[in-house]
């Protein structure tokens, strides 16, 4: 099966993919103040896919009140925006949010409207769902279901994680050991994640995206070796440990958000199971793809780790170079 996901692994390595997309996605906010105004806030990621730029829409029921600050994160890597509305109301129930460039894009963001009651509305808009109508109230299945989903998105459209996957696939093919893989991915990114959502833990995304790009490199040098090394032997090492980055990258933006702590369980069990389910569909898609050109492949190259193993190893030395000179103040 190794050679059928060549194609895939070349396809990832298509230069509008090349640039694996940040972990964090965009976060809309308004908070209102005591003064009757309104306080929107936009953070975005500064690396985007090209041609997917994203700005806030100021909803119909507000006006601005003066400039929009702009700062930069220390790290380079988030742009924040801040903007005073006057909205009537200013608990802006009622109010439609949205944002522009959502509709052709295949990023998210994250939407959080505070209230006085110290009820909070709380979405995730896509393409598919490019705006919310702010209420009170928010069935706990509704937030389920959209963290759910959001956790698919994630892993599907997140191509160094996607690049892990068939590289597990392509050390373990369809062995047990994959599913001890996929497990400890989901158990490491999950621990993380809780830790981070609580505030037990904080750390700066950019040196976790660099570790990320790092592990998917002893990944692709494993498989070059032959496929029988310490990650082979303990499959759960280094799926366990990328989940525990990958959480801790993510979870600084959900902080950030501020999911009300009545959500938190409902959001934390929804993206897992979103992230777990993202995994096995794209192990099932790799399955029928490997069904359909299984026939057609020389006997040579059904045998042959070399190819996907310089594949993976390029991708993941590229975002390595990029992020770490991203750290580094240097531009790629």
């Amino acid at each position: 099966m190794r050679p059928a996901l060549l194609a895939a692994l070349a396809l990832l390595a298509s230069p509008g993919v090349l640039r694996a997309h940040p972990l964090a996605p965009s976060v809309l906010s308004f908070e209102p103040t005591r003064s009757g105004s309104v306080t929107m806030t936009w953070r975005a990621p500064v690396k985007r896919p090209t041609g997917q730029a994203l700005r806030p829409r100021i909803p119909a029921a507000c006006v601005p009140l003066g400039s929009t600050d702009r700062a930069l994160s220390e790290d380079g890597t988030v742009l924040t925006e801040t903007t005073r509305l006057r909205c009537d109301p200013p608990d802006l129930k009622g109010a439609v949010i949205g944002v522009h460039g959502l509709e052709d894009s295949s990023l998210n963001v994250v939407v959080r409207v505070a209230h006085f009651e110290e009820a909070v509305t709380h979405a995730i808009l896509d393409r598919s769902n490019p705006e919310v109508v702010v209420a009170l109230d928010q069935p706990r299945r509704r937030s389920f279901a959209g963290y759910l989903w959001f956790g698919v998105d994630h892993l599907v459209t997140g191509w160094d994680h996607l690049v892990f996957v068939l590289g597990l696939l392509v050390l373990f093919g369809w062995h047990r050991r994959l599913i001890a893989a996929i497990t400890a991915f989901t158990v490491g990114h999950s621990m993380t994640l809780a830790l981070s959502v609580l505030d037990l833990i904080r750390v700066r995304q950019a040196p976790v995206e660099a570790l990320i790009a790092l592990t998917v490199i002893v990944l692709a040098l494993e498989i070059q070796g032959g496929g029988r090394g310490p990650v082979w032997r303990h499959p759960w090492s280094l799926p366990a440990l990328l989940g525990l980055l990958h959480g801790l990258g993510f979870a600084s933006v959900l902080s950030d958000v501020g999911i009300p702590r009545a959500e938190i369980p409902w959001a934390l069990l929804g993206f897992n199971v979103g992230i777990e389910l993202g995994q096995l569909a794209v192990i099932a898609c790799a399955f029928v793809v490997y069904r359909m050109v299984e026939p057609a492949l020389p006997s040579v190259l059904r045998a042959n780790r070399a190819l996907p193993a310089y594949v993976i190893g390029s991708l993941a030395a590229f975002w390595l170079i990029e992020r770490t000179s991203l750290i580094l103040g240097f531009s790629v």
